[in-house]
């Protein structure tokens, strides 16, 4: 029987007689009980004397690093990618058979989530780092420096720049906000055009936590603990009470912008004000709400492609909207991507707390598909990977639009993964803050709250539309 090691270092696993590591290429220490490795024939059982206490680098280079690994992440395809493609869905190998770390999703759709490019050309970033980079401060890692001629006279020597005060003081409500806009708040270095001319950082900016509050609904956006910039963006807006067709009938968008393409954070600030603009537009004129609704994602994604710079440059992210006509008592929502839509039940008398959408994602295909158990594919490396986003590269999208009449009052929750991954059961989401309805611009800074404190690993947006009618019915119709 083949005896398989561990890694002390990473935790990869190592045969019998492996002398490094495949994933990090240090040495593996000795057997337990004193007995020596096994040793291939072609490597020396004993170090030359010159070589003493040298050990192997990292495969393909660098340094070896001994901090802690990185959780595991999709690997980042080119931010172009095609949908994925789920003819020959397989399953996964055979149980017990991880994934590999690196495997792209089937077919090759986009990445949820930062992690080191893989696509030709593209600089790698830290496995967090899910901000745009300024590409042109970054030299590639084969450019060299150009030669200098011998005859040159030495450059005269500037005169010495006082190094100023780092970090920075911080302005406002956002603890990363400069004072000094001209200075980087990442590092000691100078900003150009909105990036710093040092580490190539985007700055922050006043979207790091954004609140917004009106007499029908609210939302509150937070970038987390961990990105660097807010990608989330949600816009709202409300009819007023004494429009002649839809009076106090409630608009709200959410998109998340998809970290491995580039300005993620304008595409979703450009879909959502565009949706929920949009959307109201076409209810005031005395449009159905799923009519609305289609037209504010054609109109959405076309204004997310127009910002492409090419089809090798697309920012892209998701779309979640929301129409709630208190007139009706009917919520009708669209989606394209795995921001959600839920219903909050507002008691025992009301609907039971129920998830209105279902995620563009390939975990997603994969339970509906019957290849995977949900619990199977949530484990997979490419769980969170999308089959369908806005963008100019997300060719033919399948827009989803649902509507329901919910029975007794309760609230209406668009959110983004950064709080459902959480809390991703409609019950839990209840349970979490009771009563969201009476008080949705206190529950939507609860959800942030609970959202941060268990990790804040991803932006984190919540919108609660209450819903107090006493009108209710089945599920209805849905595309």
């Amino acid at each position: 029987m083949t005896t398989v090691r561990t890694c002390p270092a990473c935790s990869d696993r190592a045969a019998a007689g492996d002398v490094f590591c495949e994933g990090c290429g240090r040495p593996l220490p000795e057997r337990e009980g004193g007995a020596p490795a096994e040793r291939p024939d072609n490597v020396p059982t004993a170090p030359q004397q010159s070589m003493s206490g040298a050990t192997r680098g990292p495969v393909g280079g660098g340094d070896a690093g001994g901090g802690a690994r990185p959780g595991l992440v999709p690997a980042d395809g080119g931010p172009t990618a095609p949908q994925v493609s789920l003819n020959g869905a397989t399953r996964d190998p055979a149980p017990g058979t991880a994934p590999a770390a690196d495997a792209p999703p089937a077919g090759g759709g986009r990445p949820r989530g930062g992690g080191p490019a893989a696509a030709p050309g593209r600089h790698e970033a830290d496995s967090f780092t899910t901000q745009p980079i300024r590409r042109d401060s970054l030299r590639p890692l084969s450019a060299a420096a150009p030669p200098v001629p011998a005859a040159a006279p030495a450059p005269a020597a500037a005169p010495p720049v006082p190094a100023p005060d780092w970090p920075p003081p911080a302005v406002g409500s956002s603890p990363v906000q400069p004072a000094n806009p001209e200075m980087c708040a990442w590092c000691p270095g100078r900003v150009g055009d909105g990036y710093c001319e040092k580490c190539g950082f985007l700055q922050p900016t006043g979207r790091d936590h954004v609140e917004v509050r009106t007499d029908a609904a609210a939302g509150v956006s937070d970038r987390g603990l961990r990105h660097r910039r807010n990608e989330d963006a949600m816009a709202i807006r409300v009819v007023a009470a004494d429009d002649p067709r839809a009076p106090g009938t409630v608009c709200a968008v959410v998109c998340d912008g998809v970290s491995s393409s580039p300005r993620s954070d304008e595409a979703s600030r450009v879909t959502a004000e565009t949706g929920a603009t949009v959307l109201a537009e076409q209810i005031r004129r005395g449009a159905d709400p799923r009519e609305a609704t289609a037209a504010a994602m054609t109109r959405a994604a076309e204004a997310v492609a127009g910002i492409a710079e090419s089809l090798d440059s697309a920012p892209a992210c998701t779309f979640v909207s929301a129409v709630v006509d208190p007139a009706a008592g009917t919520v009708t929502v669209g989606w394209v991507g795995d921001s959600r839509a839920y219903w909050l039940s507002g008691g025992p008398r009301s609907s039971a707390s129920a998830l209105l959408t279902r995620d563009d994602s390939w975990s997603e295909a994969m339970v509906q598909m019957g290849a995977l158990s949900r619990e199977e594919a949530m484990r997979s490396a490419n769980a969170h990977a999308l089959i369908a986003w806005m963008g100019a590269d997300s060719g033919e999208i399948d827009a989803h639009i649902s509507t329901v009449t919910p029975t007794g009052p309760g609230t209406v929750l668009l959110c983004s993964d950064g709080l459902w991954n959480y809390y991703p059961e409609a019950q839990s989401l209840t349970d979490a803050v009771p009563g969201a309805g009476a008080r949705p611009h206190e529950a939507a800074r609860t959800y942030i709250s609970l959202a941060l404190r268990a990790g804040g690993k991803d932006n984190i947006t919540a919108v609660l539309i209450p819903v107090p009618t006493e009108q209710g019915g089945p599920r209805a119709e849905q595309d």
